[in-house]
């Protein structure tokens, strides 16, 4: 585990991986938000959370998970999660070296910034299927493991819908 704390900032009204970045001192948050202006585009909101600085990976590269779910009720509470998911990669190694910060290719898996860097693939986008990465998973750590990940990811779904049940309802 890397001895220094990582902390990734992103900007709740953005996507495409705008605005998102990584700092490894809080102090380097309080001197970024003393420098803000509270109009225009600087003034939106950011979510802070602590940076994954161990993350599984494949082939030495980070992935994410897109996977849809459709919520049809939350009283009761009736989740169907569709099959045809995808993992979306990044195209350089993972290193958590604190001097690779800044290089977006190595930390964000978004396509809009991925699409940029010399070895994206056009071809497959740098994603794979969820069945695809199940049978990757099934081949590099067993079948039993790989079902407890996938049901703790359902687990993980479930329990966020259930945190945010009564806001949604009223």
């Amino acid at each position: 585990r890397n001895p220094h704390s990582t902390w990734i900032m992103k900007p709740t009204s953005k996507a495409r991986g705008i605005g998102i970045f990584l700092v490894n001192k809080l102090a380097q948050i309080k001197k970024w938000a003393n420098t803000r202006t509270m109009s225009g585009p600087q003034s939106q909101n950011y979510i802070i959370s602590r940076y994954i600085d161990n993350p599984l990976l494949i082939g030495g590269k980070k992935f994410d998970l897109r996977l849809y779910v459709l919520v049809t009720s939350y009283r009761p509470l009736r989740v169907y999660i569709h099959d045809d998911g995808f993992a979306r990669f990044t195209n350089a190694r993972y290193n958590n070296d604190l001097t690779d910060l800044d290089n977006m290719f190595v930390h964000l898996t978004n396509v809009a910034i991925q699409k940029h860097g010399d070895e994206y693939n056009e071809k497959h986008g740098n994603k794979w299927d969820t069945r695809n990465l199940r049978l990757y998973m099934e081949a590099t750590v067993g079948h039993e493991r790989t079902e407890t990940l996938f049901d703790e990811i359902e687990y993980i779904i479930i329990s966020s819908l259930k945190a945010v049940q009564n806001v949604i309802i009223n």
